[in-house]
């Protein structure tokens, strides 16, 4: 193909994770893509906005620039998005069928459906409307966060894990599955719930899941072969008599209102960051102020408060909690962390609008700046989320 021809299509390429997949094709792409676009970015973060179904376009705010671009994305519509990990984005169509959909590639991966689920809906049913099971707030009680195991999908090792139930349960499962299993405390003490429950965040750690609660306690799951057993250790807001890991709020050091906990790999260290601020109501959510840092001690499973990320920054919000260094991405802060809205009814009842929540944090001052995103949606159906790019 004549340059003059790549070039000309080089150029129409303005969303920058398509600028290295052209890249790819061959050297004169590469080398052309190279000229009209600069240097390849190593490490892409884009904040997915929810699907609108009367134009049947999702929309993808970019950090660098503060552009928002629009692509057509049929493979959305009428679905509802609980989260996304490692560039995959988990949906549901609300006829008892779950995948996970690469936004940038289009391509899908069935998921088992949770069985549980199922089997509620179908008892609840009888007795409710027939489009009962099609509002946002049911659907999302399903499943609350997701999380894809590595970078790769194995047939023999688990490959996703998910927060699920009313009782925010953690499961796991592989390619190929008919259920996802959910996770036993081994040897639970009375006091424990025979699964891992009321959970709000989780994270594949150096080979090993982790997820954690309302502070006080963080699970442990080794994977051994197709068995996988937890284990709890304390977590950072672990208090003397607190034992049941209970999702009620706590009343922290700082006067605020713990809002959630978050679960992230920065820097070869594994955190918690827990997310404060005014609890409004449970129709308009919470206000986030501020958060705060806590290091694992992998030696003492102990947590150690920190004060700073350093060059890097943190993505937070219904996606699985990324970090990335702030030198990879032009126009990204460092020392910050990137947040969204993280309550379910905040996004439900929110019509033609970006949720409030959300914005830009600084560890080194303390100051929340908000995002300034101008996009006109219908009905606000799902969350946004942050998806890191997997091309």
């Amino acid at each position: 193909m004549p340059d003059d021809v790549i070039r000309l299509l080089v150029k129409k390429l303005r969303f920058y994770p398509y600028h290295r997949k052209a890249a790819g094709a061959c050297r004169d792409w590469y080398r052309i893509t190279k000229e009209v676009h600069g240097s390849f970015k190593q490490n892409s973060i884009f904040l997915l906005l929810p699907y609108n179904n009367m134009t049947k376009t999702c929309a993808f705010y970019e950090i660098d620039g503060s552009k928002t671009y629009e692509f057509n994305l049929p493979k959305f519509h009428d679905k509802l998005v609980h989260g996304s990990s490692n560039g995959w984005v988990c949906v549901d169509d609300g006829n008892l069928n779950l995948s996970i959909i690469n936004p940038l590639t289009g391509k899908e991966i069935e998921l088992p459906y949770p069985s549980y689920a199922a089997t509620e809906i179908e008892v609840l049913q009888r007795n409710q409307p027939a489009d009962f099971f099609r509002d946002p707030y049911i659907r999302l009680s399903i499943l609350t966060k997701f999380a894809v195991l590595g970078n790769t999908f194995s047939t023999t090792g688990f490959g996703f894990a998910a927060i699920m139930s009313s009782f925010n349960e953690l499961f796991v499962c592989r390619l190929g599955d008919k259920d996802w299993t959910p996770i036993k405390v081994r040897d639970p003490d009375p006091s424990y719930y025979g699964t891992c429950r009321f959970l709000q965040d989780l994270l594949y750690f150096k080979g090993k899941l982790f997820a954690i609660n309302s502070g006080q306690e963080v699970v442990i799951v080794d994977f051994d072969g197709s068995n996988c057993m937890a284990r709890y250790v304390r977590g950072p807001n672990y208090q003397l008599g607190d034992r049941d890991g209970s999702p009620s709020r706590i009343l922290s050091s700082t006067g605020l209102d713990d809002l959630r906990y978050y679960l992230v790999e920065s820097s070869g260290k594994l955190l918690a960051i827990r997310r404060l601020g005014e609890h409004i109501s449970d129709l308009e959510g919470a206000k986030t102020l501020c958060f705060e840092l806590f290091e694992f001690d992998e030696c003492n499973e102990t947590w150690n408060m920190i004060h700073g990320l350093g060059e890097q920054c943190v993505f937070l919000g219904q996606n699985a909690s990324v970090s990335v260094s702030a030198v990879d991405i032009p126009g990204c802060r460092p020392n910050c962390i990137y947040f969204t809205e993280d309550f379910n009814n905040g996004y439900c009842e929110c019509e033609s609008q970006f949720q409030n929540d959300n914005g830009v944090f600084c560890l080194e001052d303390g100051t929340v700046e908000m995002f300034n995103i101008s996009h006109s949606l219908s009905h606000w159906l799902s969350p946004s989320l942050w998806c890191q790019v997997n091309v």
